[in-house]
């Protein structure tokens, strides 16, 4: 079994500010430094500091030679790479002081990926051996139809994600690793759980790989979800840190480890990456990443947020039948646990979060329409209209006529 990454390798070019440059806005940034990059290159790289011999197929350009010389020195093979009479890709990358980033890129030799070249990449590669795949080069729906053809395990890390991810038929992907805006603009879900079971319905042998920033990341397929916190580190610059989690997860599944060691080593990586500067020199090698798991914290506010967010999206969808027998079985506890978390995370018990939640649902409709007020009670759940309109008036400190006279009011106003 082989691991053929066939992606973009990048000079990137980063930049230093207090916060990252808005439309319109002139900065003088603090520092400025050249590393070599591309989500192809990083990943690679990530593959081979988790221990895993990766073959690397893309087009460098004339200015390219540290980036040929960075993957033969980290034992990526380079056989497959096709020298091209152009620039090499580069990305502007800023990063502000609390370690976020901005990228645009320019593709340059990074989209000069050929039928030919890619005809005489795949002719050393078959059945069973993984090809990792990104959204920086060109061509990348045609080399996923002739990698299936292959019968390949084909893994997509949809990054940039544009139009032409969605000329891709995902049936053809046995992986997908993604991040919460790549699997919105893919699903059209905000929602985490959303997404997650969007992909599992509509392809139903796809194994997916929700990373979440700070919150963690879950593995999910049609059998199994496994969520893994992210690790508390000090973050100082981002800009590798999916690749890093990309490359170590497949190198740990392709080894064959169970997805929750692949998610928990992944992620440690991805830790360790983001407290360095740089794309590919942040990305820690397997023995740094094996010591610092098990002396690194969790962070465990992200399962409070995903849970938060299951029963959040619960108590919308069920306003009327909302009931602790129900979310119960959603989150898969008993009711007793089930009323501790809700007690937990929200500081009150499941009925006041739900007449809340009513209330709230029922301001809503007051300020939007002109259903009548005994309607409006009865689409939130309640029979008993005296109890509910008193429960709105404390919540609001006024009756429900006053609030629709009050908001149409000041809306008036402004």
């Amino acid at each position: 079994m082989k691991i053929l990454n066939f992606g973009s390798c990048n000079i990137d070019f980063v930049y230093s500010l207090n916060h990252i440059v808005a439309a319109g806005e002139t900065a003088v940034s603090l520092n400025m430094n050249t590393f070599p990059g591309g989500k192809g290159l990083n990943q690679s790289i990530a593959l081979a500091r988790a221990g895993i011999k990766a073959y690397h197929a893309g087009c460098i350009g004339n200015d390219g030679e540290l980036l040929l010389n960075l993957l033969k020195d980290n034992g990526v093979d380079i056989s497959n790479i096709m020298r091209v009479n152009s620039k090499n890709g580069h990305a502007i990358i800023q990063v502000s002081c609390d370690g976020e980033n901005s990228i645009f890129i320019y593709p340059g030799s990074n989209e000069m990926v050929t039928d030919k070249y890619l005809q005489s990449v795949l002719k050393n590669f078959g059945k069973g051996d993984f090809i990792l795949l990104q959204n920086e080069i060109n061509m990348v729906d045609s080399i996923i139809k002739k990698a299936y053809e292959k019968e390949m395990c084909i893994v997509l890390n949809p990054s940039p994600c544009n139009e032409k991810i969605m000329n891709i038929d995902l049936n053809m992907v046995s992986y997908l690793i993604l991040n919460e805006i790549e699997a919105k603009m893919l699903t059209g879900y905000t929602l985490p759980e959303s997404s997650l079971k969007y992909f599992v319905e509509k392809y139903p042998n796809i194994k997916v790989v929700l990373t979440l920033g700070k919150k963690g990341s879950i593995y999910c397929d049609k059998s199994n979800k496994i969520f893994q916190p992210s690790f508390c580190v000090t973050t100082v610059d981002t800009t590798a840190a999916g690749d890093t989690f990309t490359g170590y997860f497949i190198a740990m599944t392709a080894r064959g480890e169970n997805y929750r060691k692949a998610l928990k080593i992944a992620s440690a990586a991805a830790a360790i990456a983001v407290s360095k500067n740089g794309a590919a020199p942040s990305i820690p090698k397997l023995c740094e990443v094996l010591t610092a798991v098990n002396l690194m914290s969790e962070n465990a506010d992200g399962k409070s947020k995903l849970t938060k967010d299951k029963i959040n999206e619960y108590a919308k969808k069920n306003l009327k039948s909302a009931s602790i027998e129900g979310l119960a079985k959603i989150l898969g506890y008993s009711e007793s646990y089930t009323q501790s978390i809700v007690k937990n995370l929200f500081g009150a018990p499941f009925s006041k979060l739900i007449q809340s939640k009513r209330c709230d649902a029922a301001a809503k409709m007051l300020e939007e329409t002109d259903l009548p007020i005994g309607e409006i009670i009865n689409a939130t759940g309640y029979e008993n209209e005296n109890f509910f309109r008193k429960i709105f008036k404390q919540k609001y400190g006024k009756n429900m006529l006053e609030y629709r006279k009050f908001i149409r009011r000041t809306k008036n106003e402004h």
